[in-house]
């Protein structure tokens, strides 16, 4: 039997769905981006080790950007870009040029009220529901549409849904909703204890020193604001 028949592949491709964080860049000078980072304090330590996509929406299409300085500077503070997303052609090439892809999923598109409704209706589909306790270390990910949570989702354990997640028991773990961009996500739960809540990539941690920790509240996205209110409002 000849070697070409025996031999057997060690590269296996398969496809997956990761939680990444969007750095929405509003400044473009190095030095800039600098400042802002330094300012964060603490809070850059949410970030360390993370890998996080540069969005360009807000800067000028037609400006060249020192891409090389910003991978420099991010990598400094412990974040990793993995790539672009809202890019013109330009900077599309100028990103590739430094090895960061671009990101086409999910970019932001202007269109009326109606039809992103329309969208945003038509891509969700039925809820995926959970009926067990999720264990720290455990994950749940409502594909396509809302997760529905019947029971407790501990500390360490992280929920996810493209739509909507409901927690009908206590949220101690992490929760993000409208992970593939869907800003109209909420998170619904009866017991808010949760490590860290996000919508569309924007998220928030949390402790016990919240005015709604352990009572039921819904988490929403305004603009670039993470907004937690009591569930009956």
């Amino acid at each position: 039997m000849s070697a070409s028949k025996t031999a057997k592949s060690t590269l296996r491709f398969s496809g997956g769905v990761f939680t990444l964080s969007i750095l929405h860049l509003t400044v473009a000078t190095a030095d800039s981006l600098q400042r802002e980072l330094a300012a964060q304090g603490s809070a850059l330590q949410l970030l360390q080790g993370a890998a996080v996509v540069l969005d360009l929406a807000e800067l000028d299409p037609a400006r060249p950007l020192p891409f090389s300085d910003w991978l420099r500077i991010l990598r400094d503070n412990g974040c990793f870009p993995i790539g672009v997303r809202n890019a013109s052609p330009t900077q599309a090439a100028d990103a590739a040029a430094n090895a960061l892809p671009h990101l086409r999923g999910n970019e932001a598109k202007a269109a009326s009220p109606a039809l992103s409704t329309q969208s945003a209706a038509s891509s969700i589909s039925l809820a995926t529901v959970l009926t067990h306790p999720l264990r720290s270390g455990q994950r749940q990910y409502g594909r396509g549409g809302d997760l529905v949570c019947l029971a407790a989702v501990n500390a360490g354990a992280e929920v996810l849904a493209d739509g909507h997640v409901h927690v009908y028991g206590p949220l101690r773990g992490r929760a993000l909703a409208g992970v593939q961009g869907e800003e109209g996500a909420r998170i619904f739960c009866q017991r808010l204890e949760a490590e860290l809540v996000a919508i569309a990539g924007v998220y928030m941690t949390l402790d016990a020193e919240h005015p709604l920790w352990g009572k039921a509240a819904q988490v929403f996205l305004d603009g670039e604001h993470l907004h937690i209110i009591a569930l009956d409002k």
